[in-house]
């Protein structure tokens, strides 16, 4: 009987180590877990602080993206009306060596305006088309004859035609991004 006795308090102490043990080892999982939700709590702060960032990063374009679309087209229809008074004469026009209607910034400004609203972008790329032509119309220009009006008078005309589809163009473009950035 005190063999029995023994026995169950040795099992009783096997029992109880092995209890031990593995309460040992769930607490050092539970540990583990804790700290990948710790991790994980502060991945996923950083994440939101990133896009916060990011999406004022994208406001800011945006704005920026708006701000330089409504500048070009103000400048490119200040210049196409230049062009257009220039060139306008019954004279033959005095033209500048260097035959450039728009800016090289203008077809930035068509591919930022394409972003935000194709339409505009789809006129201001028919008024970019439409002032290339008149371009290659005005150098045409340039080489007629000032004595003879029948050189260069065509192309006057021709000039002149473009420039005012590139005026409407743009005139078009102008209204719709005003009227949405209002």
């Amino acid at each position: 009987m005190a063999y029995a006795a023994v026995a169950n308090v040795l099992l009783v102490l096997v029992l109880t180590t092995i209890n031990i043990y593995y309460a040992w080892h769930a607490k050092r999982q539970a540990d583990a877990s804790s700290a990948q939700v710790d991790t994980s709590n502060r991945q996923r702060e950083i994440a939101a602080e990133t896009l916060a960032i990011l999406r004022k990063q994208i406001d800011q374009q945006r704005t920026a993206d708006l701000a330089t679309v409504a500048l070009q087209l103000k400048v490119a229809l200040h210049t196409v009306e230049d062009w257009l008074k220039r060139i306008s004469s019954s004279t033959f026009p005095q033209l500048p060596d260097e035959i450039r209607i728009l800016s090289t910034d203008f077809s930035i400004a068509t591919q930022r305006a394409n972003a935000i609203d194709p339409i505009v972008g789809e006129n201001m790329g028919g008024a970019a088309l439409y002032a290339g032509e008149a371009e290659t119309n005005i150098r045409i220009l340039r080489t007629g004859n000032p004595a003879k009006p029948e050189s260069w008078k065509e192309m006057q005309d021709k000039a002149t035609k473009n420039l005012n589809i590139a005026k409407y163009k743009l005139n078009v473009a102008r209204t719709r991004w005003e009227s949405m950035t209002a």
